[in-house]
C-alpha cells in the first residue's frame, strides 16, 4: 500500500511541475469568450444577410409599384403589386425571420415609398442574453427622365386603316375602320407622351420627333430649312416633253415668165381703145404710145420641166415651158387738150412662146402637237422658295404650276446590278449615299431631290411596260400616272407640347405601300448627333448626356411595288434598287437589306432601337433591327398602348431614389 501512495503523489507532483499541462486550464477558461466571438460572427452574418435581402425585396416592390403607375395616382392595385414583388423576393420565415411586415405608399409627386420590418432570432448569442435582432429598412422609387431624344418612326400605310384582326388585308378602301390600327397608334403615342412627361426632371431636355412613312417620307422642308444646298437644283424624272411633228410645205408667192423662144400661133383678139385722163400735154400722150408685148396670159404647169431649185425660205424653182402671151400694137391716137385726154387704139393679139418660168415659194410649217414620254432633266431653280415652279407640261406644252408637297427622292446608291445578299453587311459601300445616315451632300449624286408627282408618268405602251420612248398626241391616250402618296410632314426633334402632339397624330392617314428602310433611314438622320442636324443634336442645355431612342412601329411586312412613285423613283423605269431585273420580289429583298443596314447604322450611333409589330408577326427582320431585348408584339390596340407605355417607362429610367 505504501508503495501505491508514493506513486500517486509522484504523479500529481509531476503534473504540477509540468508547464505544458497549463493549456488544459487555459483552454477551458477561453471557451466562453470564444463561443461569444463565434456566435457573434454567425448571428451578425445572418443579420447582414437578412437585412440585405429585406432591402432588396423592399426595393423590388417599390420599383414594381412605380412602374405599374400610369400617372401620379397610387391605388390599392399598385400597393398590391409592390407587396407581391416583395413576397417573391423575401419569403416569410426566410433565415428564421419572424413578424415580417411590409407596406407601400406614394407621395403626391408619384414617388413610391416602402417600409419593411421583422425580427431575426439569434442562434448562439441567446446564451449571452441577445435573443433577437430587429430588422427595419425603407425604400423609395421614382421615374425621372434626364435628357432624352425620342423619335417615333410609324407605319402609315394603307393597311393601317384596317382592324388588327382584319382577315382580308389590303387598305380597307383607304377608309378607317371603327377599330382601325391607326386609331390605336394615335392613342398609344399619346400614352407614351403622357408617361414620359410625368416623369421628366424639371431641368432635363426631352424632345420628340416623328417620321410617318409609307412609300415616301415627307422630310424635304426640314432639309431645306437646314441647308437648301443639300437639295438638287435639277433632276431627271420619268416625265414627258413636247416633241411636235413639223410638216413643211411651200406656197407660191410670185411667178416670173421670160420668153426664151420665138412667138408662134398668133391669134388676133380685136381692136382696143384706151383712154387716159389727166394727160396735160401732147408729149405726155405721145409717151403712152408704145408697143406692149409678152404679157402673160396662161400656161399649163403640167407641161413644165424643172430646171433648178434653190433656197428654203423662200424657195426658188425654175422651169422650162410654153407660155401664152398677149401683145398690143399701136393703131393710132388723139390728144384732147380741152379734156386732158389721150385716146389710143391698139390691135390685140395672143401668141405662144417657149419660156423660162421662175416660181418664188414661201415656206409654210404646220405643227401637229405630240408628247414624248422619256426621262427628262428639269430645272428646279426657284422651287424651294415657295415649293412651286412652272414647267411646260400642260395642254399642248403650255406652262403649268407644279407644287412640291415635301416628299423626297433619295440620294444615289451603289450600282444595283452589283448588289448581293451580303453587300450591306457588315459594312455599307461608300457609294451607297442613300444609306449614309450622316450624309452631308456635296455632289449631285449625294443631293436629295423633290418628289414631283405632277411631273412623272409611266411608259406602258398599252399595258406593257417599256424602257423605250413613247410618243402620244395631246389628249389622245396620254400615259398613266404611277401610284403615289405623300404622308404627313415629318417633324424633327423638338420640345413639342401635348396639344401639338395630339393634333399631329390626329392628322395621320393610312395610304400606299410599306417601305421600312426609308422610315428607318430618316428616323436615324433626325436623331444622329453626327449628321445634318448635328448642331441641334449633340448637346443639351444642362450639359448632361443625351439618351437617344428610336421607336419603330409597323403593322406589316415590306410590300414595295415597282410601279409606285416613291423615294427611289418609279423602280420599273428608274431601276435604282433592283437594277435591270425589276420585280416586286427582288425589290422586297433589296429593301429588307437596306432596312437592316439603316438599323445597324442607327445602333452604331448609340441609338436604342425599339421595334413593335402591331397586328402582325414579329418577323426576324424586325427582331434583327431592334436593340437586343427591345422587340415587341401587340395584337390589338390595347396591347399597342401597353407596349408604348412599357417602352416609355423603360426610357424614363425607373430608379431607386434611396
Amino acid at each position: 500500500m505504501g508503495q501505491t501512495t508514493d506513486n500517486r503523489q509522484s504523479f500529481f507532483r509531476s503534473i504540477a511541475k509540468d508547464k505544458t499541462a497549463n493549456t488544459i486550464a487555459i483552454s477551458a477558461a477561453s471557451l466562453v469568450p470564444l463561443m461569444a466571438m463565434v456566435g457573434g460572427g454567425v448571428d451578425a452574418s445572418r443579420y447582414y444577410m437578412a437585412e440585405t435581402r429585406l432591402q432588396s425585396a423592399c426595393d423590388a416592390g417599390a420599383l414594381a409599384s412605380r412602374r405599374a403607375m400610369d400617372d401620379l395616382n397610387f391605388t390599392s392595385e399598385h400597393r398590391q403589386i409592390g407587396e407581391n414583388f416583395f413576397d417573391q423576393n423575401y419569403e416569410d420565415g426566410l433565415l428564421g425571420t419572424e413578424g415580417l411586415s411590409r407596406s407601400y405608399s406614394a407621395t403626391a409627386d408619384g414617388e413610391v415609398n416602402g417600409v419593411a420590418t421583422g425580427t431575426l432570432p439569434t442562434s448562439i448569442m441567446g446564451a449571452f442574453g441577445y435573443d433577437e435582432f430587429e430588422l427595419a429598412v425603407d425604400c423609395t422609387a421614382d421615374i425621372n427622365i434626364s435628357n432624352s431624344d425620342i423619335m417615333f418612326v410609324v407605319d402609315v400605310t394603307g393597311s393601317m386603316n384596317c382592324a388588327p384582326d382584319n382577315p382580308n388585308g389590303g387598305a380597307c378602301n383607304n377608309t378607317e375602320a371603327p377599330d382601325a390600327k391607326i386609331r390605336g397608334l394615335r392613342t398609344a403615342v399619346m400614352t407614351f407622351y403622357d408617361t414620359v412627361q410625368a416623369s421628366t426632371s424639371p431641368n432635363a431636355q426631352v424632345r420628340y420627333g416623328m417620321v410617318p412613312y409609307a412609300s415616301n417620307v415627307n422630310v424635304g422642308n426640314a432639309v431645306v430649312d437646314e441647308n437648301q444646298a443639300w437639295m438638287a437644283q435639277s433632276h431627271t424624272y420619268q416625265s414627258r416633253e413636247a416633241d411636235p411633228i413639223i410638216t413643211v410645205t411651200y406656197e407660191p408667192e410670185t411667178y416670173t415668165y421670160t420668153r426664151t423662144g420665138d412667138a408662134f400661133g398668133f391669134d388676133f383678139q380685136g381692136r382696143v381703145e384706151e383712154n387716159d385722163y389727166g394727160v396735160t400735154t401732147f408729149n405726155d400722150c405721145v409717151a403712152l404710145i408704145n408697143t406692149r408685148q409678152d404679157i402673160f396670159v396662161t400656161s399649163s404647169e403640167a407641161s413644165w420641166t424643172q430646171v433648178s431649185q434653190s433656197g428654203s425660205d423662200p424657195r426658188v424653182t425654175v422651169y422650162d415651158g410654153i407660155v401664152t402671151y398677149e401683145s398690143y400694137t399701136f393703131d393710132g391716137g388723139t390728144y384732147f387738150g380741152s379734156a386732158d385726154l389721150c385716146r389710143l387704139y391698139y390691135n390685140h393679139n395672143e401668141y405662144d412662146a417657149a419660156s423660162t418660168i421662175t416660181v418664188t415659194e414661201g415656206r409654210v410649217e404646220t405643227e401637229e402637237f405630240r408628247w414624248a414620254y422619256r426621262p427628262v432633266e428639269w430645272s428646279l431653280a426657284g422651287l424651294y422658295d415657295d415649293n412651286r415652279t412652272v414647267l411646260p407640261l400642260g395642254a399642248n406644252g403650255s406652262d403649268i404650276q407644279v407644287t412640291w408637297d415635301g416628299c423626297i427622292e433619295e440620294a444615289r446608291s451603289t450600282n444595283p446590278n452589283s448588289v448581293t445578299a451580303t453587300t450591306f453587311n457588315p459594312n455599307t459601300p461608300a457609294d451607297a449615299f442613300d444609306l449614309d445616315i450622316n450624309l452631308r451632300p456635296a455632289t449631285d449624286d449625294q443631293r436629295w431631290a423633290p418628289v414631283l408627282d405632277e411631273v412623272v408618268w409611266k411608259r406602258e405602251n398599252g399595258n406593257n411596260n417599256t424602257q423605250d420612248e413613247i410618243f402620244q398626241f395631246n389628249g389622245e391616250n396620254d400615259e398613266r400616272r404611277a401610284g403615289y402618296s405623300c404622308p404627313a410632314e415629318a417633324f424633327r426633334l423638338t420640345d413639342i407640347n401635348r396639344g401639338d402632339m395630339q393634333n399631329f397624330v390626329n392628322s395621320l392617314r393610312g395610304r400606299s405601300n410599306t417601305y421600312h428602310d426609308i422610315g428607318m433611314i430618316w428616323g436615324a438622320r433626325f436623331l444622329s448627333p453626327n449628321g445634318i442636324f448635328e448642331a441641334d443634336n449633340t448637346t443639351a442645355p444642362n450639359g448632361d448626356a443625351i439618351s437617344r431612342h428610336l421607336v419603330f412601329m409597323t403593322d406589316g411586312l415590306l410590300v414595295p411595288s415597282v410601279e409606285v412613285y416613291g423615294t427611289y423613283g418609279i423602280e420599273w423605269w428608274d431601276r435604282r434598287v433592283t437594277g435591270d431585273s425589276p420585280s416586286n420580289g427582288l425589290a422586297s429583298t433589296r429593301h429588307a437589306e437596306r432596312f437592316q443596314a439603316a438599323c445597324r447604322a442607327a445602333r452604331q450611333e448609340n441609338i436604342s432601337v425599339w421595334v413593335i409589330a402591331f397586328g402582325t408577326a414579329l418577323s426576324q427582320n424586325l427582331i434583327d433591327c431592334a436593340t437586343p431585348g427591345r422587340a415587341f408584339v401587340a395584337d390589338d390596340s390595347d396591347e399597342l398602348r401597353d407596349r408604348f407605355q412599357e417602352i416609355a417607362q423603360r426610357i424614363a429610367a425607373l430608379r431607386l431614389t434611396q
